[in-house]
């Protein structure tokens, strides 16, 4: 499970930087010797158990006659007229009970007007701080927690400091403000942070006002407790967080964005890697980010977020195929994220994707539940298809639109970093402007599936990646109209060039459990189908049911093939034919019951209520979709299957039996070697630029990873180190199943005068240093390449190699005696003609030569010590 830091304070994927944070309620423990503690107040100015509010709860705006709304901010209103109490304050059904144990009311607050039903607008709530000059001196700024239902704005003497889910507020009428209906309808209430600059602040007593908005009439509940507010006296660094990495336009390019807690200038650094697997090992192991070799992209940003933070994008284009990068986001000023991969494949052929149904982490109830359950359906499904190309989420990322505790937990898996996602807007998602703050994607028409209001998310968007044409749509929007206008152009614009058109809409029009009778997905399902069918779109796929239904091939809205079998595997389309799937639950968060067992367009239905995800898989031929369970069901294992079908289409060529490929085989030039000589590895009948690692044992001692060429073949020599143990060994090659092919070999003894005409001709090249200094050396290569290289008494070292073919790179690493003889290397030579170099410092830790070295310079220093 990949582990998140709770609010106030985010810390997700920061590195190398010390973070000053205020806990609530607890004062700061250490101080400096020779320092005096900051006069900053070593208490909270605002908590939940003992801070007085006076509050007005009648439905009226308190500046009503004024000339300024915000007369009621400010210090010198006269708020005797207005109730006093203690937050949590709040009202369900109005009442002070059955909000859940997570949301406790100590004072009942007026939910309705008179004896109606109709709910109240706008609630305000006023209570003073007071700070001395000396404190305000010292103090940088103070942090503050909120929780609320619907909306809120929060004054300080008079001025605004904060506002979330407010977009309703601030495009009103000035003077409609103080009393209105706002926010949205999201659920259970709402945690946000926020800062408040010190200079909002007075030496004295100060003002803290909030209005807090009902979202509409028939709201059945409201809730406010600020929670903190306390003093630091140091502004904590603007670090990136909520980092997701999205797919772009097409296979060559990637969108990333990120939010900050304060607007800061922010770029992404991409730096180019050996490969794709290089570019993925260095982010797992946490390896130094190569910025001498990173370009620097400026980030543009919406402004401030729905939650008060900011958000920053990069598009990036242009990317290469077969090939792996470095991307971190942030700024040298205020910090970077942690790096993280990205990597491309092929740009033509074959490609696979996972799609997740409905994650909707929060729904419920307990937060660290859903998020243990989406990061173990991500861990699942990328240990059984690391080769996959996209993320599809379904929609309903998260619970409550609003929700950045529950985006937070969406966004927690590692691989949402590395890999590229496609989001589907849900219903869960749409009430909230946090989904297109969050989420890049390209070829974006905000006014097809438009939002539905001014504070909600909106638009169809479309990609294509390896001749396959994507289009999803936000089913949100009830103007089937515009929808069909947009599939429409997107498919007489680039249809042409896909040999599969995939759709992606969140809500179900095909599946059997609560949602099937909703008027809503009755209405979709009698105006989509058609033209799903007329333009040729191949496989739909849908969530928002949580459970999982694999329809018949549907035409038109009607059956295709009256022979088609319940759950026959391989399915063949004629044109018009649409294969849709809906899937269940990824995260386990909810199910629903099947409601329509019978539904004529089902062809498999599956609720066990266990979480699944599914791979799709496409080729020329035909695309399969197999969906697994992701946790153990019964005596169903972990990636059990649940439903597998292939769909073919008519008069295009079937997929022909692979033929058998021969088994790998692995070769040594030799099967004796003296200390100090060179042994050759060959191997054949691998994949195509397979990466493997390469071990020797008995040690065992790691060799690093490697590559194979585009035929299959691997190339690879190591130099034995001349203080290698004598005696049997066997070189093994690991796949990367964890298949592992080994051929033994016998190290001899080297005679003396065989090690120091070694010394002189050096067969490889290279220097060590021991403990009391520095030593070069160099030598002509025997082999296909050449090195020099200077190392240090702690056991790194620097060096350089160049070759007569791609991919040649030499490791040197050896203390260096009279004669200058490098007493280890390895060299691995891939299949291109070109020169290449590496800089041991960060070229030992890629190629994993670096526990080689440490191995080779503790049996010397070991060795020292005997003599």
């Amino acid at each position: 499970m990949h582990h998140r830091s709770p609010h106030p304070i985010r810390r997700r994927f920061i590195t190398g930087l010390a973070v000053v944070a205020a806990v609530a309620g607890i004062a700061p423990a250490f101080v400096a010797p020779g320092l005096a503690a900051a006069a900053v107040p070593d208490a909270p100015l605002i908590d939940t158990a003992s801070t007085q509010w006076t509050y007005s709860d009648n439905d009226t705006d308190p500046a009503a006659g004024s000339a300024d709304r915000l007369a009621w901010t400010q210090g010198e209103f006269d708020d005797s007229t207005f109730k006093t109490g203690v937050a949590p304050f709040g009202a369900k059904n109005g009442a002070p009970t059955g909000l859940g144990a997570s949301f406790p009311v100590t004072t009942l607050l007026n939910h309705y007007v008179g004896d109606s039903k109709v709910g109240v607008r706008t609630y305000h709530f006023r209570t003073n701080v007071d700070i001395t000059a000396d404190e305000l001196a010292d103090t940088a700024e103070l942090q503050a927690s909120v929780t609320y239902d619907d909306a809120v704005q929060i004054f300080v003497n008079g001025e605004k400091v904060a506002g979330f889910v407010d977009e309703r507020v601030e495009a009103a009428p000035e003077n409609e403000r103080n009393l209105m209906y706002a926010g949205n309808s999201g659920g259970d209430p709402v945690t946000s942070t926020f800062s408040i600059p010190a200079d909002t602040l007075e030496a004295g007593t100060n003002t803290i006002a909030v209005a807090l908005y009902q979202d509409r009439a028939t709201s059945s509940d409201i809730y406010f407790d600020f929670s903190s507010l306390i003093a630091v006296d140091e502004v904590p660094p603007i670090l990136p967080t909520d980092v997701v990495q999205t797919i772009g336009a097409d296979a060559t390019s990637r969108n990333v964005t990120w939010y900050t807690p304060r607007d800061a200038a922010q770029s992404l650094q991409l730096a180019t890697m050996p490969s794709p697997a290089a570019a993925t090992e260095a982010a797992k192991s946490g390896a130094e980010f190569p910025v001498e070799r990173a370009q620097t992209f400026a980030a543009a940003s919406d402004g401030a977020t729905s939650s008060g933070e900011f958000n920053h994008r990069v598009t990036l284009t242009d990317l290469s195929e077969r090939s792996g990068y470095l991307y971190r986001v942030g700024s040298d000023a205020s910090g970077w994220s942690a790096a993280s991969p990205i990597t491309t494949a092929a740009f033509s052929g074959d490609t696979s994707f996972l799609f997740f149904g409905d994650p909707q982490v929060g729904a419920s109830g307990n937060l660290s539940a859903d998020e243990a359950g989406w990061n173990d359906t991500m861990d699942v499904a990328l240990n059984a298809y690391p080769e996959t190309e996209l993320l599809f989420s379904s929609g309903d990322q998260v619970n409550t639109a609003s929700n950045e505790a529950q985006y937070e937990t969406f966004l927690s898996p590692s691989a949402l970093q590395e890999y590229p996602l496609v989001p589907v807007n849900g219903n869960h998602d749409v009430g909230s402007k946090a989904y297109e703050q969050h989420f890049t994607v390209p070829n974006l028409d905000p006014d097809s599936g438009a939002a539905t209001s001014a504070t909600s998310s909106g638009g169809n968007y479309w990609f294509e990646y390896k001749d396959v044409l994507y289009v999803v749509l936000n089913s949100n929007s009830s103007d089937t109209a515009s929808h069909i206008e947009f599939m429409n152009r997107v498919v007489a614009e680039h249809g042409d060039d896909a040999k599969w058109k995939v759709l992606a809409f969140h809500h179900s029009i095909y599946s059997v459990a609560s949602h099937v009778f909703d008027n809503q997905i009755k209405d979709l399902r009698a105006a989509l189908p058609e033209i799903i069918s007329d333009l040729g779109f191949d496989l739909v796929l849908q969530g928002h049911d949580h459970s999982y239904t694999r329809s018949f091939l549907v035409n038109d809205g009607e059956l295709a093939n009256a022979e088609e079998v319940p759950g026959q595997s391989v399915v063949t389309a004629k044109d018009g034919d649409v294969l849709y799937v809906t899937a269940n639950s990824a995260s386990g968060s909810k199910y629903y019951d099947v409601r329509d067992p019978e539904a004529w367009y089902a062809s498999v239905i599956n609720q066990e209520k266990v979480r699944n995800y599914s791979n799709v898989s496409i080729t020329d031929a035909e695309i399969t979709v197999t969906t697994l369970r992701s946790e153990q069901h019964g005596e169903d294992a972990v990636n059990s299957v649940v439903d597998t079908v292939t769909l073919q289409h008519e008069g295009r060529p079937v997929s022909p039996e692979p033929e058998p490929q021969p088994e790998p085989e692995v070769a040594l030039d030799a099967s004796v070697v003296a200390q100090g000589g060179t042994l050759s590895v060959t191997g054949a009948g691998f994949e195509p630029n397979e990466t493997v690692l390469a071990e020797v044992r008995s040690e065992p001692v790691s060799l690093g990873s490697f590559s194979t060429d585009a035929a299959g073949e691997l190339s690879l020599t190591w130099q034995i180190p001349a203080e290698f143990e004598v005696g049997a060994h066997e070189l093994v090659i690991i796949r990367a199943d964890g298949t592992e092919l080994s051929t033994p070999f016998e190290v001899t003894a080297a005679a003396a005068a065989d090690a120091a005409s070694d010394a002189g001709a050096g067969a490889g090249a290279g220097a060590g240093a021991g403990a009391d200094g520095v030593a070069d050396a160099s030598g002509a290569a025997a082999g296909t390449a050449s090195a020099s290289a200077t190392g240090a008494a702690n056991g790194t070292a620097a060096g350089a190699g160049s070759g007569t073919s791609t991919g040649a790179v030499a490791i040197a690493d050896g203390a260096a005696d009279s004669a200058g003889t490098a007493n280890g290397g390895l060299a691995a030579t891939g299949a291109n003609d070109a020169t290449a170099a590496l800089a041991l410092a960060g070229g030992l830790l890629a190629l994993g030569g670096f526990i080689l070295a440490r191995v080779l310079l503790a049996r010397r220093r070991a060795q020292a010590v005997q003599q």
